[in-house]
């Protein structure tokens, strides 16, 4: 694979003049159009290939198997139109920048994603992510001189160009059908892609890079504003959930989330002259960071006296002349340990046993190792062994800090410390491959018990669905991680079954909610009227209690119905204008006008009384009662007071998360984070944070075009609240929200464990130099 250290010199031939802007991107346009699209060259017909040698295989599916010939066939037949529509899509990326015009919408706020739109969602997301994080270094080089052609022709600072990766990625995800292309399919497309489109960036970023020196001389590129001395637009960590590509800072976004555990500051030592990430195993390169800190954690803890001696952790000394427990000793200790009961890891995970996991293992270990006749104290565990034993205690204690899990998840989670110990022992591609077998089996289990109470026969289902896998699991997991990769995918089908009923039962939520809301605006609108005509004169009490009532009821129905602006409601308006010139008229003693209005009023008052649920006798009565009053000049008249409307939003108490902020309706908030919380947009994930500080995983599913409130629910599409802008920011400024990206549960828990290890070993360092 080409890397960015494999750039050379090209050759000055067609370069625009310096000073040139126009000229120049017209040739960035030409070359990007030009190499790009020879990454779609014979692609179809490689894919068509692979699939027709895998169909022809003994295990293969043969109605998945002929689905995916025919569909791979058909792409290779449109090779030539999907060809000019690739250059086409490249062109109008140029072309979109050189307007500044914003990307056009993927979909309408209030539709949800098939399942087929979200896996290529997500597969276009990490491609582009890796793609970054490859060439992170000419990048943010690039991004430099390219500012300056932006400045040159006018086009708003901070808008993606379109020489980033995401531009390819994203057109040739445009070519796709998400929902009729078959997935194994969609899996072998983009893993072609991945082969070939290094290579050509590198000599596109190459001649990009030379004629852009050519044209506007060396540019200094500052890590610490890579928007050219432009303090960076505000985005939540992680990421907007609409288009990362559309935020300046978005690149170095993505290429810190596809560090894996990393965080941002050590991704930037990484790229300015740490260790070199961009060579052939990257992710090795960050294990044996977290490796490093790991060490260092446990050197600071052996410093530190123990508050009970079975508590002492694993001590990184000089090797000793005793050699060390072999593997396969302790493997099989492991498996005999892997059906014992799992009761004194879930105590752990509970919170009912103070001590860290990784010392129960090692506990746990040291009694089976006894047991088969092997003194522990004489034959200590190798380091790999401790640093493996280490890493699942940590990782699965960061599980239960990252995620809502109740007393079930912590049952099952205690039945895969071993088996996942065993894993860990023998592949460390645990702690770095995504696609690592018993990682996707903890995320979806996680997934599954993630606030699931079990209140629904659903949830139930769900719950003892995962731990009827998580027992076959220990019952006949040996070396084969097939039985992780099994099982992750049968639960992984179970949890697509959940989510479809989920996003049925969001839109349900939110079409519930958007109800109340047009309910409450037609009754305020309504309110204001009906106080603006019972104030404006002295009324009699017949017809301020037809307007205060009937009118007020019949005025609300036409709002919702038909709109304020429309005819129907600008009728019901003239029946209570009507109403209040018969009561001047009456008592101006003028029998007439008052008789010929209430003739050409009785349909109108008709309808105003039905649709009040009024039959036509009650309807006779009413008008009966307001002629009585009219037909008296000198009855009683006086300034009404129109009853007052409920203010009420919605017919539930307030969230207790809410009323844990400062006890008021109105809680206080910093005008700047509300604001930033009106650039949330439908997906955006947050992370709530209960009195006790346990965090748990929600995200924004629907925002009120009518009021802006967000409808919050959590990993599994619960409710957890509907909240406005203000009130989201004063959950910010309480510490009791944090706005991020929702990653997989692995991730977010390898995240944990790097930051509770820089944390612990920074304190470390400033206890002992104090």
């Amino acid at each position: 694979m080409t890397h960015p250290h494999d750039i050379g010199p090209v050759p000055h031939s067609h370069r625009p003049a310096p000073g040139e802007p126009e000229r120049v991107f017209d040739a960035l346009r030409r070359e990007a159009v030009t190499a790009l699209g020879d990454v779609l060259s014979a692609l179809w017909d490689e894919v068509e290939a692979e699939v027709e040698r895998d169909a022809l295989g003994a295990a293969a599916d043969y109605m998945a198997a002929q689905d995916a010939r025919l569909a791979a066939r058909a792409l290779r037949m449109r090779a030539p139109v999907l060809a000019a529509s690739f250059r086409a899509a490249i062109e109008s990326a140029f072309e979109r920048w050189r307007r500044a015009a914003p990307p056009r919408p993927a979909h309408d706020a209030m539709a949800l994603m098939s399942e087929g739109q979200l896996e290529l969602h997500l597969a276009v997301q990490q491609q582009v992510e890796l793609l970054e994080h490859q060439w992170l270094g000419p990048l943010r080089m690039l991004d430099g001189r390219m500012a300056v052609l932006a400045s040159r022709l006018g086009v708003a600072d901070g808008a993606a160009h379109p020489l980033r990766p995401a531009v390819p990625v994203q057109a040739f995800a445009g070519l796709l059908d998400p929902d009729a292309l078959p997935r194994d399919l969609r899996a072998r497309l983009f893993k072609q892609l991945a082969a070939r489109l290094p290579a050509v960036l590198a000599g596109l970023y190459a001649r990009a890079d030379a004629l852009l020196d050519t044209a506007f001389g060396p540019v200094s590129v500052t890590p610490a504003a890579p928007g050219g001395g432009r303090a960076p637009a505000w985005q939540p960590e992680g990421g907007l959930a609409e288009a990362r590509a559309d935020v300046t800072n978005a690149p170095h976004d993505a290429a810190r989330l596809a560090q894996g555990p990393l965080s941002a500051d050590l991704a930037r030592l990484l790229a300015a002259g740490g260790p070199d990430t961009t060579d052939s195993d990257p992710q090795g390169a960050e294990l044996a960071l977290v490796r490093a800190q790991l060490h260092r954690w446990r050197a600071q803890l052996a410093r530190t006296p123990p508050s009970h001696p079975q508590d002492a952790p694993a001590r990184d000394a000089p090797p000793r002349a005793t050699p060390a427990v072999e593997a396969a000793k302790l493997l099989s200790v492991a498996r005999l340990l892997q059906g014992d009961d799992p009761s004194p890891y879930a105590r752990v995970l509970a919170g009912d046993d103070r001590r860290r996991l990784s010392e129960v293992i090692r506990l746990e270990l040291a009694r089976g190792l006894r047991g088969v006749g092997i003194d522990p104290d004489r034959a200590p565990l190798s380091g790999d062994d401790e640093d493996a034993i280490d890493l699942v205690g940590l990782l699965f204690q960061a599980l239960f800090e990252a995620n809502d899990l109740m007393q079930q998840a912590r049952d099952l989670y205690g039945r895969l410390v071993m088996p996942c110990l065993k894993v860990a022992l023998t592949d460390e591609s645990l702690f770095s491959q995504r696609g690592h077998p018993a990682r996707r089996l903890l995320d979806a289990v996680t997934e599954a018990c993630d606030g699931n109470t079990g209140d629904t026969a659903v949830d139930r289902d769900l719950l003892e669905h995962a731990g009827r896998l998580v027992d076959r699991v220990v019952e006949e997991y040996e070396t084969d991680q097939a039985v992780f990769a099994l099982a992750a995918e049968e639960l992984r089908e179970r949890l697509d079954q959940q989510r479809r009923r989920t996003e049925v039962a969001e839109r349900r939520a939110a079409e519930a909610i958007h109800g109340r809301e047009r309910l409450q605006q037609a009754r305020r609108g309504v309110a204001a009227l009906v106080t603006e005509r019972m104030s404006a004169q002295p009324l009699t009490e017949a017809v301020a209690r037809f307007l205060d009532q009937h009118w007020r009821h019949h005025l609300t129905q036409t709002w919702l119905r038909d709109g304020p602006d429309s005819p129907r409601h600008r009728a019901a308006v003239a029946i209570g204008d009507a109403m209040i010139g018969i009561d001047l008229d009456a008592a101006a003693a003028d029998g007439a006008a008052v008789a010929g209005s209430l003739r050409a009023l009785q349909g109108p008052l008709a309808d105003c009384y039905a649709s009040g649920g009024l039959d036509a006798a009650a309807a006779r009565e009413e008008i009966t009662r307001i002629v009585a009053a009219l037909a008296r000049c000198d009855a009683p008249r006086r300034m009404q007071i129109p009853l007052p409307e409920d203010e009420a939003l919605d017919d539930e108490p307030s969230d207790p998360v809410l009323r844990l902020v400062d006890g008021t309706a109105t809680p206080a908030f910093d005008p700047t984070i509300a604001a930033r919380m009106r650039q949330l947009r439908p997906g955006q994930g947050l992370r709530l944070i209960d009195e006790h500080g346990r965090q748990s995983v929600a995200r924004v599913a629907w925002i009120s075009p009518l009021t802006s409130r967000l409808l919050i629910v959590n990993r599994r599409g619960v409710r957890r609240m509907v909240v406005s802008p203000e009130e989201l920011a004063a959950l910010v400024g309480a510490g009791r929200a944090l706005v991020r990206s929702i990653d997989a549960p692995f991730d977010e828990a390898m995240k944990h464990l790097w930051q509770h290890l820089s944390a612990a070993n920074d304190d470390g360092d400033s206890m002992a130099v104090g």
